[in-house]
This record gives C-alpha cells, structure tokens and sequence, in this order.
C-alpha cells in the first residue's frame, strides 16, 4: 500500500512538471528606445525574417462574471461587517433583494397591535404563538361590505353585516384597507415593553430576549401584506424597554445617584439613551426588521422620559453626564440609525412629541431630547404626535382641545410646515393623529366619543394644508370601517386664501412678523428670524447661525416700524416686493435711521421668508 502511494505521488509529480512547462513566463515590458542597453543576441535564436508565420496563442484565461465577482466582494464585505459589528451584526440583503426605497410619501396608515395578528395558544410560562385565521375569500367579502358602506347600499349593508361579527379582526383589517384610502399598517417589532416579537439573529438580541418570538414566521407577516398592496412599518420602541433595562442586573437602565433604578410615573424602568451599548442594540433590532423586509422602520419613544419624575431628576441626571446635551444625544442616534439602514433600502421615521412642532429649542424640548431642527435633517419622515386628548387647556386657543380635533391638528400641522420650512432638505411630515376615546378625561355619563366626525375632523384639517399622509393610533382594536370612509374630493385641496401660504401669513405679515421679532428678539422667539429668512441668506446650520448672525441682527435697535403694501412680481405668485418704513439705530450709535425700503420675499417650501436686508 505504502509502495502504491508513492507511485501515485511520483506520477502526479512529473503531470505538474509538464504543466509547468506549457505556463508562459511573465512578459517584462522593456524600457524606451534610447535606454535600452545592447544585448548579445544568441546566434542559434532565429533572425525576424526567420519566425515562424504562426504565433502560439497562451491559453485563454478563465472569465470571471460580474454576477460571481459581486458575489465575491459581498463575501468579504460581510467578513468585515461581522468582524466590525461583533454582536451587533446582521447580514445585509440578499443581493438578489436590494432596490430602491419604497415610495412612503403617500401612506395612511393603521397601528395594528399585536393580538390582531397573533393568539397565545399555551401559557403565560410556555406560550405558543400562532397567527390569526386570514382567508382572502373573508377579506374580498368585507371589502364588499365596506364598498356598500360608502356607496350606501343598504340591500348589500344588510346582507354582509353579518361579517362584523364573524371574521378575525385581521381579515376586517385588511378588507378596510382595500375598501377605504387606507393603504398601510403599522406593526410593533419592539412593543412598548421591549419584547422583539419576530425572530432576529444578531447575538445581542438573543442575549437579551428570553421568550418566542409572536410572529414566528415574519415572512408570513409580510408576504400577507405585500400580496395586498399594503406598505409596512415596523415600529421600534428605543428607549422606553422594561425588558433591555432588566438585563444583566440593570447594567443599561437609567440609575439615580445613589445607585438605584429610576422609575417613570408608572413605575417602568427606562435605558439609557446616552449607553453606545443600547444604542447598537435598537439600531440591531431596526436591521433585522429591514432585512425581514419592511418597507419602512419607524422609530418610537426615542427620547428621554418625560413626566413628574423625570423633571425632578433631570438636572441630575445630566450632570452625571457631563451636561451634554440630550436633545444632541438623539439626533447622533437617529444619525447613526439613518447612515446603518441605508444599505438595506428602507424608509426611516421618527415620532415625536406634539410640543416640538409648537416650540423651538425650549427647556421641555430639550429634557426629552427632541428638537425639531436636529431630527427632520436625520430622517425620511417626523412624525409628531398629535392626540388633542393628550394636550392641556389652551393649546391652539381651545379650553378642550380633546373636543376640537379639527382644530388641533390645523394648528399643529400650521406648525411643523413651519418649521420644516426653515431647512433645504428636511424630513416629510406624516402626522399621528387620534383614533381613540380618551375616556380618562371625561366623567362615565359625559364622555365624548371619536367616530366618524372627529376623525375625519383630522383628515379635513390636513387635506385643507394640501397633506395626505397620516397615521392612526388606535390601541383598543376599534376598527370599524365608517370612520375611514372620507369624501373623494381631494382634488379642491389644498385650500387657497389669496396670496396667503399654508400658515395663513401674506407676504406683508410676514415681514410684519420679521420685524416684530426684531423689535424685541428674546430666547423664545429668535428663531423665527431664522425660519422667516429665506435659505440662501443664512447658514443652514442654527446653531451656527445663532452664534455668527443673531448677534449681527440683535446690532439693530428698531423703535419704529411701518409694513405699507405688497405687489406679487411673477406669474407663479412665488415672489413678492414689500414696502417697508424703518425707523432704528446701529450698533452703538445714537443716530436714528428713518428710510423706507422694499423688502423682498419668496415663497419657499410654502412658507412667505423676507429678504431683510440687516
């Protein structure tokens, strides 16, 4: 036997010999003419007229094909991903999978919780999951329904009313969807207490999470979806996580100075959103939804608590942080979700308080983290928050917000078109908006419902602002289909008030505006000078501009102001002359400047800005 393979070893020798022999040697390009160094020409090496008319041709090299060599770098890449990414990686898309963003600038769409899709078929201690029955047949049956619904058909109403009450909520669902303009749903990846409800493989996640998965089968999920149209958002609650707080004796929550977990006002732990580690992990959960593939990841409860407790411990907690700021700490978070989710081709959106599209840099806004200015420059859509039942007497001018649903979300969204104005590329609005009875706020026998009338209220009030993208909240599961059968009559929207954009100012208000700002400029109202100027008279960035131009602007002392008249100067009504009377100083001199001036303004991202000239 021995012998046997030494004479096999022998053969294979003396093959790879000759193979060796037919391998051309590499051709040494020669150096130019005039430094090329005489050589002895061998005289058994035959003269030019002497070659053979027939070159030997080397043997063809093996062609490597775009599709392997693509194939190839995704190997390596995905070597260094997980090399860079340690715990924390997953896989990018397939590269059979990997296109362009979905179109989410069009999206209405309904907040499904978790019971819709799943039931809990074991126990507490050993649950089973399993989906919901979904039959398409059950789902065309109550698209009917809903179509009699807004066609008023009452012979067809009364044949189908029996489905209210015998299809899954899932099937409902989704025949609404068809059936009304509809065409989205919001699922929770990471609910409110931090549980992951579908499968994920980034070694950070199993760490941390314990139980099955809700949605064993996340493909099902979304295959269901998809072969209906419907765009999918995956919501990723970040920093309100009870169950990433918990994990390893607390190490990620947020502590008091002694030690001890802080609690919120319902005695819920939080994570920090300054610990790089839980940072990583949200930004692991949103890749594995992208992977999966929704079409959009939408992140929640990104921010610091809020609340009694919250604002008590506040000062505190920043100085154990070296008082930076918080509201910096969530912009470098969505940041660096935005730039990690880029390569998986998927939407990202942002929910944020309603005060933020009302204020500007203020001390609320900045004890949660959310200013509007740091987050619409990071993501594709902000999504401010606007349930009238969450607001106090006062808001927008009502003593019951919660009962002038039209009118808080006008005034709100007057707001955010506003400040989304103030920025050459900012994020799309697409508004929460209240589907629910708040009835907490109201005694048993005075409770004031949410149907039809308020709800499309909501709708009203945007489509009067030329918007039709929204989301409704609703965490009780009342999905009854005449509350989102709106009017077809997008077309005479948005409204028009004469020369008047969407916040209701002409272009002779808003440099009224500009100059009542000037007159008396205080913390509270500065950036106004900032969101009325147009952009290419100032630097885009606020800070910078509050630290280079505002004290420029504050030089000004005006005692006198007078806005004469406006003419509109082009056909498009885009742009505007402004006649002007000053009256003020400069500087340090006493010297008052009395002139008349024509200011001009330009209708830009919707908004009336002026031209100043300070």
């Amino acid at each position: 036997m021995r012998k046997s393979c030494v004479t096999i070893f022998l053969i294979i020798a003396i093959m790879l010999s000759m193979t060796a022999c037919h391998k051309q040697s590499p051709t040494v390009t020669p150096k130019p003419s005039d430094s090329v160094e005489p050589t002895q020409t061998d005289s058994a090496s035959p003269t030019p007229a002497e070659q053979p008319s027939e070159s030997i041709s080397p043997e063809p090299t093996e062609t490597v094909s775009p599709e392997e060599t693509a194939r190839l770098e995704r190997e390596q890449l995905e070597l260094q991903r997980k090399e860079q990414d340690k715990e924390f990686y997953v896989p990018l898309k397939p590269l059979d999978k990997t296109g362009q963003k979905p179109d989410g600038d069009d999206i209405r769409a309904l907040y499904l919780v978790d019971s819709v899709l799943t039931k809990n078929h074991g126990s507490q201690e050993q649950p089973d999951w399993r989906f919901v029955r979904c039959e398409d047949a059950n789902v065309q049956l109550y698209k009917t329904y809903v179509e009699a619904l807004a066609a008023n058909n009452t012979e067809k109403i009364n044949e189908l009313k029996y489905l209210q009450g015998s299809l899954t909520v899932l099937e409902r669902v989704i025949g609404i969807i068809l059936g009304t303009e509809m065409n989205a749903v919001v699922l929770n990846i990471k609910s409110g207490d931090g549980v992951i409800t579908m499968p994920m493989q980034a070694e950070c996640i199993k760490q941390v999470q314990t139980e099955p998965a809700r949605f064993g089968d996340i493909g099902y999920v979304l295959n269901l979806f998809k072969s209906y149209g419907i765009y999918t958002i995956g919501r990723v609650t970040s920093f309100q996580d009870n169950t990433l707080a918990k994990y390893n004796e607390y190490q990620h929550a947020i502590k008091n100075p002694d030690g001890s977990i802080w609690l919120d006002d319902n005695r819920s732990a939080w994570v920090d959103p300054f610990n790089q580690w839980v940072q990583k992990y949200n930004i692991a959960a949103a890749k594995e939804a992208a992977l999966a593939g929704f079409d959009e990841i939408n992140f929640d409860y990104v921010r610091f608590p809020e609340g009694r407790r919250w604002g008590a411990y506040y000062t505190q907690y920043m100085l154990l942080h070296e008082g930076k700021r918080s509201d910096i700490i969530i912009h470098d978070f969505l940041k660096d979700a935005y730039e990690a989710l880029e390569p998986y081709n998927v939407n990202v959106s942002a929910d944020i308080f309603g005060l933020v599209a009302r204020q500007w840099d203020s001390e609320d806004c900045i004890k949660i983290g959310q200013n509007w200015y740091r987050i619409t420059t990071v993501v594709d859509y902000i999504c401010p928050m606007i349930y009238p039942s969450h607001y106090s007497t006062g808001w927008y001018g009502f003593e019951y917000p919660d009962k002038n649903p039209y009118g808080m979300v006008l005034g709100a969204m007057k707001d955010s078109i506003e400040k989304n104005s103030a920025f050459e590329n900012p994020a799309k609005i697409r508004l929460w908006i209240q589907d629910f009875t708040a009835k907490y706020l109201y005694p048993a026998d005075a409770i004031y419902y949410y149907g039809y009338e308020q709800v499309y209220g909501e709708v009203r009030a945007l489509r009067e602002l030329g918007d039709f993208t929204y989301m409704f909240w609703n965490n009780g599961v009342d999905y009854n289909p005449g509350k989102y059968i709106f009017p077809q009559d997008t077309d005479k929207y948005p409204l028009k008030d004469g020369d008047k954009d969407p916040i209701g100012r002409t272009p002779a208000m808003a440099a009224k505006e500009y100059l009542s700002v000037m007159s008396n400029i205080y913390d509270s109202n500065q950036y106004m000078l900032y969101v009325l100027t147009p952009l290419d008279a100032r630097d885009s960035d606020y800070d910078m501009w509050k630290d280079i131009t505002l004290p420029g602007l504050k030089a000004y002392k005006i005692s006198g102001y007078t806005v004469n008249s406006y003419i509109i100067t082009d056909d498009a009504g885009k742009n505007a002359d402004v006649s002007v009377t000053l009256r003020y100083t400069k500087g340090e001199s006493t010297e008052e400047i009395y002139e008349t001036v024509i200011w001009k303004t330009v209708l830009e991202n919707g908004i009336w800005k002026v031209y100043s000239g300070f």
